[in-house]
């Protein structure tokens, strides 16, 4: 029995529309399934919860990157799961990551061919993330970007044009899981299994979603406009990891102590108060 998941206000509604040519090519297929439909923040994560816990691991999500989200949060046992996603957000930068088509009868095709593959996630203290952790400036970009009016992938870039030129950082020690620590005033610090955020800005290009790794980032503080215009070239270009004031490592776990409080984002989702102490977590499996 496949379980579909549906954010009916995802991408623009296009879940909606999607959704049609997912029960078309599933009936045709002959294979049984449910439709489970959100109405309010936290409802995937309490349908899928609900789901996992009585044994029922086959879920199809229509939505972005936020409706993964909340589905890798309400995984009973990730290592009993098989995901299939079929993009239908704004941003949909996970699924551009796995090369998951866009177009929805070509990801159904995906995952009714093929078996699923492994790939990893990052246990940041109870939550989950599947694609970026981080805290810094893409906290403020979400920050403006909800303050904002504007709408659809402009609004991220807007708003991250305005924070590389205000935004200044926070102090923060990182504890490597070699028990060193280093101090940064961090413009950016994030932990990254996807390769992209925010619609397709290539934060790390390196990553990879199946090596039992994450890549470590942190951009330390930038002083000049000039400088910061380009960095900002640096970061769209994908070259962010080699910049000048990067750090950028692989490893399986990492912890980022903020000198003063501050939230985190994980897949785009704001939280506040939340540790962020990071681990690889493994078995997970996708079609891709």
């Amino acid at each position: 029995m496949q379980h579909i998941i549906v954010n009916p206000v995802s991408g623009k509604k296009r879940s909606v529309k999607n959704l049609h040519i997912v029960e078309t090519l599933l009936k045709e297929a002959k294979i049984a399934y449910e439709v489970h439909t959100t109405t309010a923040a936290g409802d995937a994560e309490k349908i899928v919860r609900e789901l996992t816990q009585v044994g029922e691991n086959d879920i199809v999500v229509l939505g972005g990157d936020g409706t993964l989200h909340e589905v890798l949060n309400g995984i009973a046992d990730p290592t009993q799961c098989r995901i299939a996603l079929v993009p239908s957000g704004t941003g949909n930068d996970f699924a551009e990551k796995l090369g998951i088509p866009l177009k929805a009868a070509d990801a159904v095709k995906l995952f009714l061919n093929n078996e699923p593959k492994d790939v990893d996630y990052l246990q940041v203290g109870e939550k989950r993330c599947m694609n970026v952790a981080g805290l810094g400036m893409d906290v403020d970009v979400l920050e403006r970007c909800q303050r904002g009016k504007m709408r659809g992938k402009l609004k991220y870039f807007v708003s991250l044009l305005k924070s590389f030129f205000v935004f200044k950082g926070y102090a923060i020690v990182m504890k490597k899981e070699d028990g060193t620590e280093e101090r940064h005033d961090a413009l950016l610090a994030a932990a990254c299994n996807g390769s992209q955020f925010g619609g397709g800005i290539p934060i790390c290009p390196p990553a990879e979603v199946n090596d039992g790794l994450m890549n470590v980032m942190v951009v330390d503080h930038i002083k000049g406009k000039w400088q910061l215009m380009k960095a900002l070239l640096t970061l769209m270009k994908g070259k962010m990891p080699q910049y000048h004031r990067t750090t950028h490592f692989l490893c399986e776990s990492i912890r980022f102590e903020p000198l003063t409080p501050c939230m985190v984002q994980l897949d785009g989702e704001l939280y506040k108060d939340l540790p962020f102490e990071v681990k690889i977590g493994k078995g997970l499996k996708m079609y891709y």
